[in-house]
């Protein structure tokens, strides 16, 4: 979900670079699957809520599936999970409980079955607010008004040998429960612990993961296979969300996956997980943070933004950058404050406007841009609609407010982006542009000669590191 978009070819091999072997699509794009036929990349697909929901019967599913699916599989694409819906039972979203959710489940299994795509595994991602009691594990149960929904979608999960998914981030949990920003690190840095009988918790992560073995267990699922679906640390529009935290949040888990400790409930485990995310997406719903258009590990124009070593081996050193991308001439839309000495709360409405048909997340109080003058916030806001309009000349007006600068005008800590060259596909006269679709990549070091040693960036600046490790984390 952003303006800018990779080339798909570009995508995969930034992840073969990088040594990512498995990437977690939130959209399947009928032009972005392609790219990894035969690339050794696992995949996973979403069939979105709003997709499903336009169902009407089993046949429509199937059809889906057909397109989406087993299409790309003939073709050679490594397709592995497919997910129905997304955390579909969290108190996140203002529409109800999706319920359905199991029956699609059902119907989306019997169709991989009917095309002999019976490796694919078939489930769902949670929210941690499946969860209660998110204070002492032992104590940790599914919540009331879902516990039977769950007790159900566990029983479909173990008849078809498929994992339950759960999202844990922990920039948002340690907030929420007014913990020591510390506790939500690998490092030990903090004094700060959790004693539940006879296990310490030293981390926000351990902590949430056995809250939910807790309830499995209570639930009569002890050993069901898990997999976190999304962790991460954003890197702008929150206090604490920058480069320097995200660096030692993911090197902190690398090293923790590696050591393979596992938790106290489940010692000595190896662990799936998927980072989020690869890039970040400049038109995502921002309705729980700023910081959710900044997940990424890369800028939208697939150059990393701090040091992140997938191969496990702790290497100090930043991860390779996309090859291929080209940027948009050296130009950048300014306030012009020396001809017009308009009131303040007219600019303001051209800012308003500006902010509201592009990205001022930066803007927002504890991010990079939150300490700029008047002058420099407005050109901020100028620049942004400007760069995401495709430098086109006529989004610099602003009724002669606005001016266009070829001197960067870029700050000691806030940087005015320049837009990259979007990848459009002429299919049959029709120009489409290539929806960027979020994603998740996975790295699998339960045997690491199956790694691959290269990797690349995608044609989706919204995808999802996903790391199967030899241990895993939170979302």
């Amino acid at each position: 979900m952003a303006t800018q978009k990779l080339v798909p070819s570009m995508v995969v091999d930034l992840l073969l670079q990088n040594g990512i072997p498995e990437l977690k699509l939130f959209s399947p794009s009928q032009y972005v699957l392609p790219a990894f036929a035969n690339s050794s990349i696992g995949v996973s697909v979403a069939f979105q809520e709003n997709q499903l929901r336009w169902m009407n019967n089993s046949k429509d599913i199937h059809d889906w599936i057909e397109k989406y699916v087993k299409r790309h599989v003939d073709h050679g694409v490594d397709i592995r999970y497919l997910y129905v819906g997304n955390e579909p039972f969290s108190r996140k979203y203002k529409q109800r409980t999706f319920g359905d959710v199991l029956y699609f489940m059902g119907e989306a299994r019997k169709s991989l079955d009917r095309h002999n795509l019976t490796h694919i595994k078939t489930t769902t991602a949670h929210f941690t607010d499946i969860l209660t009691n998110v204070t002492k594990p032992s104590k940790g149960d599914f919540r009331e008004d879902i516990k039977e929904l769950m007790i159900n979608l566990l029983k479909f999960l173990k008849e078809t040998k498929a994992p339950l998914v759960i999202n844990i981030f922990p920039i948002y949990l340690v907030g929420s429960k007014q913990m020591p920003l510390d506790f939500a690190f690998f490092d030990e840095r903090s004094n700060y612990t959790i004693k539940d009988g006879p296990h310490i918790y030293k981390n926000i992560f351990t902590l949430t993961y056995d809250t939910l073995v807790s309830a499995l267990t209570k639930a009569g699922y002890p050993d069901m296979q898990i997999i976190i679906g999304q962790i991460g640390w954003p890197t702008d529009g929150y206090p604490n969300a920058n480069p320097k935290n995200a660096e030692r949040f993911h090197r902190g888990l690398l090293r923790y996956l590696k050591r393979n400790e596992g938790t106290p409930l489940h010692p000595n485990k190896t662990m799936d997980v998927y980072i989020t995310g690869l890039s970040d997406e400049n038109k995502i719903i921002t309705e729980w943070g700023e910081y959710q258009r900044h997940w990424g590990i890369y800028r939208h124009d697939g150059s990393p933004k701090y040091k992140i070593d997938f191969s496990m081996q702790d290497h100090n050193s930043e991860p390779t950058t996309a090859k291929g991308t080209v940027k948009m001439p050296n130009r950048w839309c300014m306030y012009n404050e020396n001809i017009f000495n308009g009131s303040k709360e007219k600019v303001m409405e051209h800012v308003n406007y500006a902010c509201s048909k592009s990205d001022c997340t930066l803007l927002s109080p504890g991010a990079t841009c939150d300490n700029l003058n008047f002058t420099w916030n407005a050109s901020f806001a100028f620049n942004m609609y400007f760069q995401m309009n495709g430098q086109k000349i006529n989004y610099c007006d602003f009724n002669g407010y606005g001016y266009i600068t070829t001197n960067d005008p870029s700050t000691a800590t806030c940087r005015f982006p320049i837009e990259i060259l979007s990848v459009e596909l002429i299919d049959n006269g029709v120009i489409h542009q290539l929806v960027a679709s979020s994603g998740e990549i996975s790295k699998v070091v339960s045997n690491p000669t199956i790694l691959p040693i290269g990797l690349a960036l995608s044609a989706l600046v919204c995808m999802i590191l996903l790391l199967c490790v030899l241990m895993w984390l939170p979302g």
